[in-house]
């Protein structure tokens, strides 16, 4: 196990900065900071102008009424293959209920004749 301290190479590899230096790239990162933050304000209030528009509000319009009659539809497709299958349930059962009263007057009418 290696018990020595050893000195910190790294720290002696890397030069050390002069303050001017540490205070400018505060100051820049600053900036890029504030750019990036105005920038988005800037496209928030273009994008609510844009959507006040007539062209824009008449889109909108269109998607909202595609989004309500692609959901009827769904809800009405969906309710007619759950009919579908409820129906074709109650058909077997049925089918197998009468399947199994021939099967078991079969067996009996074959027991009587021996």
């Amino acid at each position: 196990m290696d018990t020595e301290k050893k000195p910190n190479e790294q720290a002696a590899e890397a030069p050390k900065k002069d303050i001017s230096e540490i205070v400018g790239d505060l100051v820049v990162s600053g900036a890029t900071v504030l750019a990036h933050s105005a920038a988005e304000a800037v496209v928030k209030r273009v994008r609510k102008a844009a959507a006040k528009t007539a062209p824009a509000k008449a889109v909108a319009k269109i998607v909202k009424k595609a989004k309500k009659s692609g959901a009827a539809s769904k809800a009405s497709k969906s309710k007619r293959k759950v009919a579908k299958q409820s129906v074709a349930k109650r058909a077997g059962k049925k089918a197998g209920k009468k399947s199994a009263k021939k099967k078991t007057a079969k067996k009996k009418s074959q027991k009587s004749k021996r």
